[in-house]
This record gives structure tokens, sequence and C-alpha cells, in this order.
């Protein structure tokens, strides 16, 4: 029975599958932490609408500064620049830096100061919620004052030198100057790349540097994408986007092409080339090749990383013990349903969708779900495309692109064609991506207009636990055999407590190689599939359990308001709740859903 959890189709790949926010470039961005007693000022002496007023110019500053940062972020955040006040803004790509760091928490404490001049019960009820996921996102930023250089923005699945190319590849040419803003990055990438390996030097020169292991996987990926220099994707995708691009002229089409050209060959393949000419140098300088409590202040980097990146206000302590509550639930799951049902596990081995294309699955699934989900318009579309050849062993079997917050109709899910990945078999993976994931809440959530600072809004435990919840609820419309659908849900959420474990184990409890082979070898993990596991784990610190503890805390929230509710329990109005909610720490969305859940019971209709 244990080996079935390393065979299930799609179970461990998904782990991999990264959702590319627009906040790609600031990895201390805003950051969660338990949710926070709000100071509610008596003392200003505003009107309730002199109040929200200003609370709205003041979470619009916000907005402005933090979509105009850099240029991708805010070619990503919004189509029509002008509307939004942002037009005219020069080419950037922001840095990576130690200091640049400082200042953001330089730029916290100022806002967090600006919000405790508000009356909070003076706000609206949107503005409330507002304030309540700011306030603590500002919080934990200030937690990370002296631990700024155990950051890292490299790394083989969601570091920047891999989620780069896709991002410049997928630049949104909304209008002609959006041409020449994108040339004028691609020459700004060897300044930004010499501000990371600058980083990477100081982390070396204070024993911080990754493992041996890491830095020769990221010099291998960067080694493929530009190993053909003259057919590089930037150049073959840019040729046929400026060919589609209407009202220019062909002596303009050209004259982009070469500029093009000449950018790609002269800025960022050099510029790769000298990132791995630097960790070729630096390799060999790391002091720990195993997890993050290897280091002086380990443990306390993990601790708020993982707040950060899952938004659980729970204790290491306290998440370790809920995975294992979860792994064993779903273990005996697993026994019952096998033992009730003794040819489920062949059926398992050998059962197909019905809809093995992508575009068919997404269509499917957009009908499919409306009797769980709200309702969202039929005008929503989504393209989906393929991950280029030179990138597809480095990058994950799908992911997602964020839209423009005036453009959300307008979606990108990209698949990975590589041997390793079956697309066939990639129904669930699809859903995680599409409908009811990502695609979903992101398009539901801003069909509600939401005020635009929510958009900045980047909690990794909220999407990717939604997109997690989403995968696992598509088994049951997936069109295969019901008792099937009910092992493979069990089989990933067990597949995902045992790599939130080791995450756990390696990075916080010291777990060497040989703890985890010994761990994993009870679920059926060889030595080769432990050492995979182990380094990822050491390369990309809790990056899994966005995955799975953000799963498990939506669980929690639709227990409790199973329990409390009862026969009053609605699946669609969870999700609804849920999604109306939008991304924020959990904490805040425990807050609200007694809000929720009291309504519910005190309504008497």
């Amino acid at each position: 029975m244990n080996k079935f959890i390393t065979k299930a189709r799609a179970v461990i790949v998904l782990l991999c599958i990264i959702f590319l926010g627009i906040f790609i470039f600031k990895p201390d961005n805003f950051t969660l932490f338990k949710s926070l007693p709000v100071i509610k000022h008596t003392d200003d002496k505003r009107s309730p609408e002199e109040t929200q007023k200003d609370f709205d110019e003041f979470i619009n500053s916000v907005f402005i500064e933090e979509v105009s940062d850099d240029s991708i972020t805010l070619n990503y955040s919004v189509k029509n620049k002008q509307q939004y006040g942002l037009a005219g803004i020069s080419p950037s790509l922001g840095d990576a830096s130690i200091k640049s760091m400082q200042d953001s928490l330089f730029i916290s404490e100022n806002r967090l100061a600006s919000m405790e001049t508000f009356n909070y019960d003076n706000l609206t009820d949107e503005q409330q919620i507002i304030y309540d996921i700011i306030y603590n996102m500002l919080k934990q930023n200030l937690e990370s004052s002296g631990i700024l250089e155990y950051s890292e923005c490299l790394g083989p699945v969601s570091g920047i030198q891999a989620q780069l190319p896709v991002l410049l590849a997928e630049f949104n040419f909304y209008e002609k100057d959006d041409i020449g803003t994108y040339i004028e990055l691609l020459k700004l990438v060897p300044s930004y790349f010499d501000s990371i390996i600058q980083f990477e030097k100081e982390k070396s020169e204070k024993g911080l540097f990754m493992s041996d292991t890491t830095a020769q996987a990221i010099i291998n990926q960067c080694n493929e994408f530009i190993e053909t220099e003259e057919e590089n994707y930037l150049i073959t995708v840019f040729n046929s986007k400026i060919q589609n691009f209407q009202g220019l002229t062909k002596n303009e089409i050209t004259s982009y092409i070469n500029s093009n050209k000449k950018a790609v060959n002269d800025c960022v393949i050099p510029a790769y080339k000298n990132l791995i000419n630097t960790l070729v140098e630096l390799k060999g300088t790391g002091k720990n090749d195993n997890g993050l409590c290897g280091f002086k202040k380990g443990k306390e980097y993990y601790e708020y990383l993982v707040k950060s990146t899952t938004g659980s206000y729970r204790s290491i302590s306290e998440i370790d013990r809920l995975l294992s509550n979860a792994l064993s639930s779903s273990q005996q799951e697993m026994a019952k349903i096998m033992t009730d049902y003794p040819d489920v596990y062949y059926k398992a081995q050998e059962f197909e969708y019905p809809y093995k294309e992508p575009e068919k699955a997404i269509n499917y699934l957009k009908e499919a779900i409306k009797k769980d989900f709200p309702a969202l318009g039929d005008d929503i579309t989504c393209e989906v495309k393929y991950v280029d050849k030179s990138l597809e062993e480095s990058l994950s079997p799908a992911f997602y692109l964020t839209p423009a917050i005036d453009a959300y109709k307008e979606n990108v899910v990209y698949l990975n064609k590589n041997e390793k990945y079956d697309l066939s078999d990639a129904f669930s993976t699809i859903a995680h991506e599409s409908y009811p994931g990502h695609l979903y809440q992101n398009c539901y959530f801003q069909s509600l207009n939401p005020a635009p600072v929510r958009s900045v809004i980047n909690c990794g435990g909220y999407s990717e636990g939604w997109a997690t919840y989403a995968e696992l609820y598509s088994y049951s419309i997936a069109g295969i055999d019901k008792d099937v659908a009910k092992l493979m849900v069990q089989n990933t959420i067990a597949t995902l407590c045992v790599y939130g474990k080791a995450d756990i184990g390696i990075n916080y409890m010291g777990w060497d190689f040989k703890k985890l082979q010994e761990f994993l070898s009870d679920y059926g993990f060889s030595k080769s599939q432990g050492r995979t596991v182990f380094d990822s784990m050491v390369a990309e610190p809790a990056n899994y359990l966005k995955y799975t503890l953000g799963y498990l805390e939506i669980e929690e929230l639709k227990k409790e308001a199973q329990n409390k509710l009862g026969s009053k329990f609605n699946l669609k109005d969870f999700h609804q709740f849920f999604l109306s909610t939008g991304a924020a720490p959990f904490s805040v969305i425990e807050d609200y859903l007694g809000k929720w859940i009291e309504e519910i019971q005190n309504d008497t209709i």
C-alpha cells in the first residue's frame, strides 16, 4: 500500500508547479504573520467620510509605488497605464541588493506609521479587511530585519534565472511603447544580474552561500537556456509576436527584430554567462550542504520563511502535528478503500482520463464546476501555450501567468511537453492551473472589482493552497471510477504531507540525507527519489509547504464552517466566501470566517 504513494500519476511532479505572481523580483515583499490586534485610534478627529477618503488615497499610493517599482511588475499588473496614472515611467528591473531590502523595511515602517493614524472603526467593511491584511504583512516584514542575508532569489524551480525568460517572452505588447520598453529591459538584465551576483558574493563571504548541488543545478539550467544563441527563445518568440503586432511598417518590424536580437546576444546571454561564471567561482564556498537549520540563524529564518510563504500563523511544531495527523488519516482512508474495494489499486494503475487534450479539459472543467462554485462570466478566455524546448528541463509541468487587473479576462496557461510529463494524463494539473484553480480564483476575485491594492498582495499559501484544493476536487468530476478518484485524492494528500514533513525535517529539525531516507523508505521512496527530495528541500525551503499547508488550512476553515453551521452549511457558499475574501493570511480569513458563520446562523430567512 505504501509504495502506491510514489506510483500514482501526477503526484510528485505536481509539487513543482509554480504560480508566477507579479512580485517575482521582490522576495521580501508583503509577507505574513499571526493576526495582530488592530490599533484603533480614537484620537483621529476626522469624520468617517474623511477617514475613508484618506484611506483610499493611502492604499492607492501603496498600489502605485508597488507596481511601478519595476517594469515587469507594472506590465503584468495593468494594461491601461494612463488610467492608473502610471504612464511615462522609465524602464527598470529593480535590484536584489541588501540595501534594496533595507529600503523596503524603511518603507514598511513608514506605511505602518501612516496606517496607525486611521480610526479603524471609521473605515468601511472592505477597507477594514484591506487594513487587516496590510497591517499584518507590514508587521511581519519588519521581523526580517536581522535575517535579510538569508533570503535567496536563485533556485532551480522558482529562482529568477528560471522565471525571467518566460516573463520576458510573455511581456505584454499592449501598445507600441511597450515594445521599446521591453528592449530597454533586455539591456538592463546585466546590471540586474550584477546585483544578484554581488548579493551571492556577500552571502559567500558570510558563509551563507548555497550548496554545491544547488549551484550546479542552476548552472546547468542557465547553460541550457543560452545553448542556442542565434535561435534563443527570446529571439524566436519576439519575432513571432512582432510580426503579429498591428500597425507597424515593414521597416519598423525589421528594426525591432534587429534591436531585440542585438539586445539578447549582447546583454541577456552575456548576463547569464556572467552568472554562470560567478556560480562556478563561488561553488565550494558554501559551509552547509544540509537544510537552513545548519546556519547560525537558519531556524529563525525558516520560521519567518514558512509564515511569509504560507500565510499560516501556526508554529513549526503545530504544522508538523497537522501534517502528521493528515498523513495518518489519509493512510487509514486509503487502507479502508482498498479493503472495501480490492481491485481499486489495479484500476488506479490503468485508468485514463476522458479529457486528454488540454483545451478540451479546460472547457469541460469550466462547465463541470458550476454546481459547487460561484458563477463566473463566460467571456473569460484561456490560451494554452507550451514551454520552449530550451526551458523544458528546468520548468514545471504547468503554470499560470496572472494577467493585468484591467485585462483579467485574457488568460494564459503554460504546459511543458518534456517527455517526463505526460500531458494526456494532466487533467488534475490543468485543474490546478485553470478551473477551478488559479485562473478561476484570480478571475472570480477580479470580477468583484476590488481595490487595485489587492492585486499586489501576494499570499502563496492562499493561492497555491486553493489551487491544490481545486486539483483534489477535480478528481470527483474527472469522469473516472469514483473509488479510484477517492484513492487518488487520499494518495495526493498523503504525498503532500510526506513532502511537507520532509521540508520541516531537513530545514528545521536537522535531518541529513540518511535521516530523510529512513523516513521516506516507509513510504516506498527509493534512494534516488530520496536524493531528489533532499536536494529540492535544501535548494528551496518552504516552497512545498505553500501547497501542503495552504491546502490543509483551507480544509480546516471548511471543517470549522461545517461543524458550526451543520445543516446550514453549503459548499458553494463556502467557496464564495473564501474566494470573495481574496488573498490574505489565514488568520485574517479565520476572523472573517467567524463573522460569516455568525451571519448565516442569525439568518432566519
